[in-house]
């Protein structure tokens, strides 16, 4: 394990001799998001699913460290979604009952986010043999943008089959703070383990645009606000292959949901209609593998 040497004058910034890293990596991520929203007398009137979204994504992070024992951290994240379904159901009927009308389509689209955190290190002493750990509470910043498609139409309740036309859209958007903690284990020889936990609030806003829908307006047909909560794990491992180099494979997860808002409806005629929209729900598992700099 390489020891960083402290430069450090009265009432001057203490930092590492090598307080920068930047990181790039790139993996394959896996989505789903769900919402459903309420109407007239039936509690589960319309429920649209994106599900198995395979998604090839490319991140970069930075973090500094200064004062010795503070880092602030910041990474953004861009996806291409490859493949995935998407399902449009309608019900008349609580409980998703009385099911009247369902399309099973092409689900597509992007992908974005990005995180900025600040903590302060505590280094954990007397521990065991060569091996060092360190803690880093947080609090931060997050956005995460899904910008989702539906293409491709098949209508299968009643069974009609494929319809041409269908370019819908739904761009979500969850932003607001988080706390959390990184650990960091590090070996007497050249590997790293980091463990990293977040607990997000988010304001949770969707504009939509139902193309096929004339009584609709265009592009936006209806916008979604409501405010959720979730949290986030990830596990990465390092190897030392230089001093100034490491390579690393990390794993991540995120869920997110949210509770009761509303459905504002824009028609086309001018009117505005609003409903109960019940509920999101967005969970994503990423894979990569990436390359650290420091200097």
């Amino acid at each position: 394990m390489e020891k960083r040497l402290l430069v450090e004058q009265p009432g001057e910034l203490a930092i590492t001799d090598r307080p920068y890293e930047l990181l790039l990596k790139t993996g394959y991520r896996k989505d789903n998001l769900n919402w459903n929203e309420a109407g007239g007398s039936v509690n589960i009137l319309s429920e649209l699913k994106w599900e198995n979204l395979k998604i090839a994504q490319i991140c970069a992070a930075a973090r500094l460290n200064f004062y010795s024992d503070w880092s602030l951290r910041g990474t953004f994240a861009y996806g291409s979604i490859q493949s995935g379904s998407n399902q449009d159901s309608d019900y008349n009927g609580n409980n998703r009952t009385l099911e009247f009308s369902r399309s099973n389509n092409k689900g597509g689209g992007k992908v974005r986010d990005g995180s900025i955190g600040l903590g302060r290190t505590l280094n954990l002493p007397n521990y065991v043999g060569e091996n060092s750990l360190s803690v880093t509470p947080l609090v931060g910043l997050s956005i995460h943008q899904q910008n989702l498609t539906m293409t491709e139409g098949f209508q299968t309740l009643p069974a009609t089959g494929s319809f041409p036309g269908l370019n819908s859209s739904y761009d979500a958007k969850w932003q607001g703070p988080w706390v959390g903690i990184d650990a960091l284990l590090e070996s007497g020889g050249d590997w790293s383990l980091t463990a990293t936990g977040e607990y997000h609030w988010a304001d949770y806003s969707a504009h939509a645009n139902w193309n096929l829908r004339p009584e609709f307006s265009h592009p936006v047909s209806f916008i979604h606000t409501t405010k959720g909560q979730g949290i986030l794990l990830a596990m990465e491992a390092t190897y030392h292959v230089s001093k100034d180099w490491r390579v690393g494979f990390s794993v991540e997860v995120q869920q997110m949901s949210t509770g009761a808002g509303i459905d504002q409806t824009f028609f086309s005629d001018g009117t505005v209609g609003y409903y109960s929209l019940n509920g999101v729900n967005w969970e994503s598992t990423s894979y990569n593998l990436g390359i650290v700099y420091q200097f």
